[in-house]
């Protein structure tokens, strides 16, 4: 019998229905008006609006604290994000208390790749609100990502077991297992998923569509982890359908094709995973060892910018330490031929 199962999309970050709409003494009559049209818009969805409004009572108001901070948080929700960490920053201590905040100061010092600082943030908003769902998928998230792998579980694990169908905490958790090489668990986790044939309902079909994906990357990886690269090609294959071009998993699928030796298939995918995203850390360590042996000056190329963008990442230690002994080994070849042409 077809399992109808469904997975729903929970978001990390919800629409924000409790702006504040009060005032300083020294509020206009007409900088409230706009604050209160402004909440009147972020609560129907609309942040690009409600932050034109907030702007105008800044206009009227140039100090008003609510405003500032209303105005931060929808700047978060439509990704302006070094705007919504100044003002942000700068109303902060005027606002202890206030756990929205800190969240939204959280989102937005991690929409420009400030990991540490939305760390602080997150957990001072926990600090305030300590089981608010939402802070701790973020805050697992940048622990996740920074390779704090123990942290992030040990901060998931009591939510995913609470409620283990949640698509975050599901996604959060089944990364963990597969960063931990634990993908038996990983694909146990997700197996409601694949009897549901990948389905997930959602209001935003946006969301929905990118929370798939994010989810069939990590099954795949999951099944490529216990070497059934069949299966897991299946799996990217879905992904690439949709996203031809997208780099994280045009890469896995490229791993798998090394697996089983079929490495002009696997050039050609990282090659197009590179022309797609040039910066993704995966890729260029791949190309670099694929062209080592008959392409020494691409392959130095590849491995001295896989270097550059990740020798302080903790995720690729290990293949930062590979990547550097290949190059040293390949410069070395390439002076000992210059010397014999003199």
């Amino acid at each position: 019998m077809k399992n109808n199962f469904i997975l729903t999309i929970l978001s990390l970050t919800f629409s924000i229905t409790t702006l504040s709409s009060c005032s300083t003494p020294s509020n206009s009559s007409n900088s409230i008006n706009y604050i209160i049209s402004g909440n009147k818009y972020a609560e129907k969805g609309d942040f690009t609006k409600s932050a034109e409004q907030y702007k105008l009572a800044l206009k009227q108001e140039p100090n008003s604290n609510t405003a500032k901070r209303n105005l931060g948080l929808v700047l978060v929700k439509i990704s302006k994000y070094k705007e919504a960490v100044a003002l942000l920053n700068d109303v902060a201590p005027n606002y202890p208390k206030d756990s929205e905040l800190y969240y939204f100061l959280g989102e937005a010092n991690r929409g420009i790749g400030f990991e540490k600082e939305s760390i602080k943030a997150y957990q001072y908003a926990l600090n305030l609100n300590p089981n608010d769902l939402r802070t701790i998928k973020s805050l697992s998230w940048v622990y996740l990502k920074i390779g704090n792998y123990d942290q992030a579980e040990n901060l998931i694990k009591k939510s995913y077991d609470k409620n283990p169908l949640d698509l975050q905490l599901m996604l959060i958790m089944t990364s963990i297992d597969v960063k931990k090489e634990r993908y038996t668990k990983a694909i146990k986790k997700m197996q409601e998923f694949e009897k549901s044939e990948y389905k997930i309902v959602s209001r935003d079909q946006t969301t929905a569509e990118t929370e798939k994906i994010l989810l069939l990357n990590v099954l795949g990886n999951a099944y490529a982890g216990i070497n059934d690269c069949n299966k897991a090609q299946k799996i990217f294959d879905i992904v690439l359908k949709s996203r031809p071009f997208l780099a994280p998993t045009l890469t896995d699928s490229a791993k798998c094709d090394l697996k089983t030796n079929n490495t002009i298939q696997a050039r050609g995918k990282l090659e197009k995973a590179y022309s797609s995203e040039p910066d993704y850390p995966e890729t260029l360590f791949l190309l670099g060892k694929i062209y080592t042996n008959h392409d020494p000056k691409k392959a130095a190329f590849y491995y001295k910018k896989f270097i550059e963008i990740s020798s302080d990442d903790k995720n690729f230690e290990m293949e930062s330490k590979q990547a550097q002994a290949s190059l040293d080994q390949l410069q070395a070849k390439n002076f000992d031929s210059s010397k014999k042409s003199d």
